[in-house]
């Protein structure tokens, strides 16, 4: 076992970059991480509203890169490009973890009416294909319902956490009829903590899930 394994993180936003450095320093670290941000895929895809084929290019020479400089792992933080990393997990022979596939696992312990929460739209037909792929493999039924917290990304970007933060809360806090709630970016993750004063709802996020799953594989 590898005491300091070599992982890289790969992000498309700033605010993901610092959720996920926050969970490796929290819960591993031992971890010596390296980051790649590349923040032009980020303005891309909300001008597209999804995934187009340029886009797997980029990922792919950046997760090249990233294996030309020894990465023993690759955890991307950036929820709306699934068929972009999915397509990088086929070619390259390393744990390639995508953002929410442990969170997804520990929701589906919960129960089958999964809430999504996203503050990009971009990023809901994404996870939600990855919760009924995850499911289906579990042969465990699910019910997804999604909401788009308008305006907080762009709070989040000006430099308004805050109001990022009381939007998602303000929407957090009126989802019922549902067994756990997810927060389908780590940008969400910052908001964690106001979230489970709003609501008695399970709420979980992404990067401590993430870590701990990539610990598990890089150490299996």
């Amino acid at each position: 076992m590898n005491i300091t394994p070599n992982i890289f993180l790969f992000h498309v936003h700033k605010e993901a970059m610092a959720a996920a450095v926050r969970a490796f320093d929290e819960d591993w670290p031992e971890a010596k991480i390296s980051n790649i941000l590349e923040d032009g895929l980020f303005e891309w895809v909300r001008e597209t509203g999804g995934v187009v084929p340029d886009m797997y290019k980029a990922f792919d020479t950046l997760t090249e890169y990233a294996v030309g400089r020894g990465a023993e792992g690759i955890l991307y933080s950036c929820s709306a490009f699934g068929e972009c990393i999915d397509a990088c997990i086929k070619k390259y022979n390393l744990p390639l973890l995508k953002p929410n596939d442990a969170m997804i696992e520990n929701a589906l312990g919960y129960g089958s009416k999964i809430a999504i929460v996203a503050t990009v739209a971009a990023t809901i037909p994404t996870i939600a294909a990855e919760i009924e792929n995850i499911a289906r493999n579990q042969k465990t039924p699910v019910k997804l319902s999604s909401y788009v917290v308008e305006g907080a990304f762009d709070a989040l970007a000006e430099g308004n956490p805050k109001k990022h933060d009381s939007l998602v809360a303000k929407q957090v806090s009126v989802i019922s009829d549902c067994d756990v709630i997810v927060l389908a970016q780590f940008t969400l993750s910052r908001a964690a903590p106001i979230l489970n004063e709003v609501t008695n709802i399970p709420v979980l996020n992404s990067p401590s899930a993430a870590v701990a799953k990539m610990r598990d594989l890089i150490n299996s």
